[in-house]
């Protein structure tokens, strides 16, 4: 039987404060990490998990090497006694030109997703990449039966790409359809969807 999934949106960050989109390694890997209130969401994300029973252990803990995302994955990953593990597959959508500009620019970028999930413009990441690359390391990690639960902690629309092809869903509607709130934790209802991607 394949772990239970969850995803874990990274806590409320420096650039949400800023209202910046950040979604490049540079400088994102080393900047703009959780506010207070962040870690605070993720705490009370996790927390709330392990109390109801959903996080069933061994709970293994992969973040995208963003610092909101490593940041929160710490967090995460203290609450349920491992050490998180780097997946780059997991970063935020790229969002080309732009990076580092306001984030009232999503608002265009999804409404060309739903005309287009596969359409690139701004040199944005297509939602269908994000798909491939984030349900590959699914993929990978329900082909072990060590595992009892599997938290990723990633990004906006990484979380809302994976739920949307999850339920089956158009992929254009991803942020309709799956959208996550910072530092929510969301099970991934089932994954066999997501493990017939091609990648």
């Amino acid at each position: 039987m394949p772990p239970r999934f969850f995803l874990l949106r990274h806590g409320r960050s420096v650039a949400n404060e800023l209202g910046l989109i950040a979604s490049h390694a540079l400088p994102a890997g080393d900047a703009y990490g959780l506010t207070r209130e962040g870690r605070r969401q993720v705490e009370r994300s996790v927390q709330a998990a392990i109390a109801d029973g959903s996080l069933v252990a061994p709970t293994v803990v992969v973040a995208s090497p963003l610092l909101r995302a490593r940041e929160s994955a710490a967090v995460a990953a203290s609450l349920v006694g491992v050490v998180p593990a780097i997946d780059p597959r997991l970063t935020e959508r790229g969002f080309g030109d732009l990076d580092l500009g306001p984030d009232d620019a999503y608002t265009q970028v999804w409404e060309a997703d739903r005309a287009d999930p596969a359409h690139t413009r701004w040199g944005v990441e297509s939602v269908h990449h994000v798909l491939r690359r984030a349900a590959a390391v699914v993929a990978e990690l329900a082909d072990d039966p060590a595992h009892g639960s599997v938290l990723l902690c990633t990004h906006g629309d990484v979380a809302s790409t994976l739920l949307c092809a999850a339920r089956g869903a158009p992929m254009g509607h991803h942020r309709d359809d799956g959208a996550v709130d910072t530092g929510a934790l969301r099970e991934i209802p089932a994954i066999d969807r997501l493990l017939d991607v091609e990648v």
